[in-house]
């Protein structure tokens, strides 16, 4: 579910990228993705699962919070790469795992899974590799740009943390529905329909954001918080660290950006990494049945 998501990323950043390089507006590109991923959403299970559009009011507030964290993480992360090298603000961004590893290990008052040590310095160095943060000038760095950039990891951790939190109450689907929903109105409230560039509405624009919409939001984002409540937060944003690899595919296929030696190396590290990390259950033990335990 990762991985699927990772690509589904990876094509709806592409494309998001392509939409701002046009001149749409980061802030009009997250608004119609949570519009669109909201409608898409609603649309599905109105067909499919009703019963999952019901919400339970105790779960409201966190709901809540989940969608703000949730429309928090695509802002913050546009804006972090209209300001930044594209290389600080991926690093910055998967330091998550670095940061949920040790609030873990806080937290345990124990040493982490085996498997995380060992899958978490692989994808991170990777993801360094990957992006290249060697060529950036560390020192001409704009410090708006650090601040949305660090606010990526800060917004990508509370999503993981609250759709583990809601988890045992809400359903992933109708976690990620409202969520959209919330996230849809807080960025209408920001910026009215009626202020929208009118390019936005053009049918050539109107329809690559109606498949981010679809494709990069209420996909992906699903199969996130479906994975979060399999695997926890730690591993998901550990295995998350794949959207760079599938990000330079799609960027590689689409755009014709060829990927250097050093990239290369990153991205072996990172697959290794979430090989490591997927291999294992959350506790980081091999799944093996218990002794005396019937066989499905």
């Amino acid at each position: 579910m990762v991985v699927t998501a990772c690509v589904l990323f990876g094509l709806s950043g592409t494309a998001s990228r392509e939409l701002i390089d046009r001149g749409i507006s980061a802030l009009t590109v997250t608004e119609f993705r949570m519009l669109f991923g909201f409608l898409s959403l609603f649309a599905g299970l109105c067909v499919a699962r009703r019963d999952l559009l019901r919400l339970p009011w105790r779960s409201l507030p966190r709901v809540t919070v989940f969608g703000l964290a949730l429309a928090a993480v695509i802002y913050c992360y546009s804006m972090a790469i209209a300001r930044l090298p594209l290389a600080v603000a991926l690093v910055l961004q998967y330091s998550a795992a670095a940061w949920l590893t040790a609030a873990d290990a806080v937290r345990q008052r124990g040493r982490p899974a085996t498997s995380i040590l060992v899958a978490l310095p692989l994808t991170l160095g990777g993801v360094v590799l990957m992006a290249g943060t060697g060529g950036a000038r560390l020192g001409h760095l704009d410090p708006l740009g650090l601040v949305f950039g660090l606010a990526t990891a800060a917004s990508y951790l509370l999503y993981l943390v609250c759709g583990r939190g809601i988890g045992s109450a809400v359903p992933a689907a109708t976690s990620t529905l409202y969520g959209a929903l919330v996230a849809a109105l807080a960025w209408c409230c920001v910026q009215p329909p009626w202020r929208i560039e009118s390019g936005a509405w053009e049918p050539r624009t109107l329809v690559p954001l109606t498949l981010i919409g679809v494709l990069g939001m209420a996909a992906p984002f699903a199969l996130v918080l479906s994975a979060v409540r399999v695997l926890g937060p730690t591993r998901v944003s550990m295995l998350g660290t794949f959207e760079i690899v599938a990000t330079s595919v799609v960027a590689y296929l689409w755009l014709g950006q060829a990927l250097t030696l050093p990239q290369c190396l990153g991205a072996l590290l990172v697959i290794t990494g979430v090989t490591v990390c997927g291999r294992h259950s959350p506790d980081g033990a091999a799944r093996r049945p218990r002794r005396g335990a019937i066989r499905a």
